[in-house]
């Protein structure tokens, strides 16, 4: 089993950026001594007219990405007048809002922007949602493996014969031939549980390649995890874990260096799958029925007098590139995916902030050196790249709104800690974009967007509780909120409430929705509470996956769709068990539980209308105008990147390009 460490690959010497902004047309004599000495050149070889360079474009998303806040970084100077954002913002075309679809979460929005079409149109009207004719008892529908009813930019432009390359991309991966690109490496598929494993030394000694001496170690009776590497699908692989206080240097001698050694079998002359050195991360490829999983090990803790050591497994990712050989370009260039940050664990004390910034880091690290590397591997187009780091961020440290439970913790200090964070880290995006356009060849177009913004929440709506406590009997499946953060689709079980019973039934459950007030303010909680015919304004309605209503929540709210009768309907929500730690212990089991956009501090999923939830649009680039746009609609990125490309854009869109 071989182990290959991250490497960046980097080119931080182009010119890009410098170039594109020489041909800006900037009022100052060395611009326009350099502009008269292309035209002269240009004037001399006429060749170069006759065989122009082809556009490319990349699209960067950069997830869960709020224009008020780039707006306020680069105002009060926390994003740097030489960054990514302020030089598009000064040379490209930027727009002051860009409005998402109506279901401001990731799939969805992602869907729409990839295709410029509405959910009405592509089917996906939820990060999860139902098929009104589909079973009870089987599982909600996910927007990030569902097939879209409608063409998108990347299939447009092979169509057209471009050459495209997508990194992580929704709707991007193995299941479909059309939901692959030229060039793909898919957003790794979590595939099963993370490991915290408590680990006690023992006096089983065993013998391995050159006599090497390892000490069995084994789980104590209270750790959190047992040894157990599992996958969907009923793959269950015991691990075997030793002690060794030695390793080889690379001069043919052992220095002393106490390692955790990970193995699938029990037999250690055949090698070992992987190697874990204290205070460093170690990744690995574990290859199974077909299918390569990555997964990193750390060790948290380690007394080695006692001979007690906690490990931690990141959770078992599928990794999945087209063609192969471009995969495997792809690690032996930067190395393996480093996992996902562990929110839950980091919630319940297991794995500690330190720890799950680690995790951020390098993930964040990763997204920039798989673009730049992408780049560089192989001939392209269309390159789409992506960043889940604010998102990541803002799910868990927007502190703003007095009414979070967290806001006066720490006597009063949290929200201004928690602020540093996300400015952190929105600073090293910024970067990380920068070094990206610098490696890009002077052709190449950026567009750079966000799927939504994000608001901050301070209660928990759990729908379907309030559904039961209302008198709609959820507990007997006549009923079913699907939710997507801020907003959740509402289906009727057609079967038990019968046809004609159906409009009364349903104004019925309108109103006792609308009558859901705010304790502080009095007013109702949802933003908007749509019958069928309501969603089809809003761009919502698919006959085959919208549900009977659809809710979304003012500002401070966000939707659970977990049945738990033990639980309040309304909860304060936190991921810090102090803030929650007299709860009961369903609501404290509810909290500790709870997804990023379920319980988190800040959510997604809300209408286009809500000013927290608006994105960002960005473009620079030898064909992108200096110019600044008002309000631009996500479903006109498709169309934006087709006129860069030179190609009529997909099929099912609508909208004209932002500029």
């Amino acid at each position: 089993m071989s182990i290959i460490l991250s490497k960046t690959s980097r080119n931080l010497s182009s010119s890009f950026l410098q170039n594109t902004f020489l041909l800006a047309g900037m009022n100052r004599p060395l611009y326009l001594s350099y502009g008269l000495f292309l035209l002269v050149t240009f004037s001399l070889n006429t060749k170069l007219f006759a065989q122009p360079v082809q556009k490319k474009v990349v699209m960067i998303s950069i997830d869960g990405t709020p224009d008020y806040l780039i707006d306020k970084f680069l105002r009060n100077g926390v994003l740097p007048a030489n960054g990514a954002f302020a030089k598009m913002k000064k040379y490209g075309a930027y727009a002051e809002t860009m409005l998402p679809i109506n279901v401001g979460s990731t799939g969805p929005s992602h869907t729409s922007i990839f295709t410029g079409a509405t959910p009405a149109q592509t089917g996906i009207v939820g990060n999860s949602f139902r098929n009104a004719n589909q079973s009870k008892n089987s599982p909600a529908l996910s927007a990030f493996r569902q097939p879209v009813a409608a063409e998108t930019i990347f299939q447009a432009a092979m169509r057209q014969g471009k050459k495209v390359m997508a990194l992580g991309g929704v709707g991007l991966d193995d299941s479909d031939i059309k939901r692959k690109t030229d060039y793909l490496y898919m957003y790794p598929n979590i595939s099963g549980p993370s490991l915290v494993l408590d680990l006690n030394s023992t006096d089983t000694v065993l013998k391995g390649q050159n006599n090497k001496v390892f000490r069995k170690l084994k789980t104590d009776l209270k750790s959190p995890s047992k040894p157990i590497f599992e996958v969907a699908g009923g793959l269950k692989i015991p691990l075997h874990i030793y002690l060794t206080d030695s390793i080889n240097s690379g001069t043919n001698t052992l220095s002393p260096l106490p390692q955790i050694i990970v193995d699938t079998d029990a037999d250690l002359n055949n090698g070992y799958a992987a190697a874990v050195v204290p205070d460093q991360w170690t990744v690995i490829a574990l290859v199974k029925n077909g299918k390569q999983y990555n997964v990193s090990f750390k060790i948290l803790k380690k007394d080695v007098a006692a001979g007690k050591y906690r490990l931690f497994m990141s959770a078992p990712a599928e990794i999945f590139g087209y063609p192969s050989s471009f995969l495997q370009k792809i690690q032996s260039a930067i190395g393996f995916w480093p996992g996902e940050p562990e929110n839950r664990k980091q919630t319940t004390g297991l794995i500690s902030e330190e720890i799950w910034f680690e995790q951020i880091d390098r993930l964040a690290k990763y997204y920039r050196d798989l673009i730049i590397t992408g780049m560089k591997t192989e001939n392209w187009d269309l390159l789409f790249g992506y960043f889940s780091t604010l998102d990541d961020v803002q799910h868990r440290y927007t502190l703003t709104d007095p009414r979070q439970i967290d806001y006066t913790a720490e006597n009063g200090k949290r929200p201004a800690r928690y602020a540093g964070y996300i400015e952190k880290w929105f600073q090293t995006i910024d970067r990380y974009l920068l070094e990206i356009m610098d490696a890009a060849p002077p052709e190449t177009n950026f567009v750079i967007f966000s799927d939504h913004g994000m608001i901050p929440i301070h209660t928990n709506l759990l729908i379907n509780n309030y559904l039961e406590k209302q008198g709609f009997n959820v507990s007997k499946s006549e009923l079913e909120g699907i939710s997507s953060g801020t907003s959740a689709h509402i289906y009727i079980n057609k079967e038990k409430i019968g046809v004609q019973s159906l409009p009364s039934y349903i104004k019925r459950l309108s109103q006792s929705l609308q009558l859901l007030k705010d304790s502080v303010t009095g007013e109702p909680i949802f933003e908007i509470v749509a019958n069928q015919q309501e969603q089809k304004r809003l761009g919502l309605y698919h006959k085959d996956y919208s549900g009977d209503l659809f809710v979304s929540c003012k500002v401070g709210y966000a939707i659970s769709d977990r049945y738990l009768p033990d639980v309040n309907y309304l909860v304060q929500n936190s991921f810090d068990p102090a803030m929650f730690a007299h709860q009961n212990q369903a609501t404290k089991n509810f909290l500790l539980n709870g997804t990023m956009n379920e319980t988190g501090r800040a959510v997604h999923g809300s209408l286009s209308s809500i000013r927290e939830g608006q994105s960002i649009f960005y473009a620079i680039g030898p064909n992108v105008p200096t110019r600044k746009l008002k309000s631009v609609l996500s479903i006109q990125i498709a169309s934006t990147v087709s006129k860069l490309l030179g190609i009529a854009p997909p099929k099912d869109t609508k909208e004209k390009s932002a500029f």
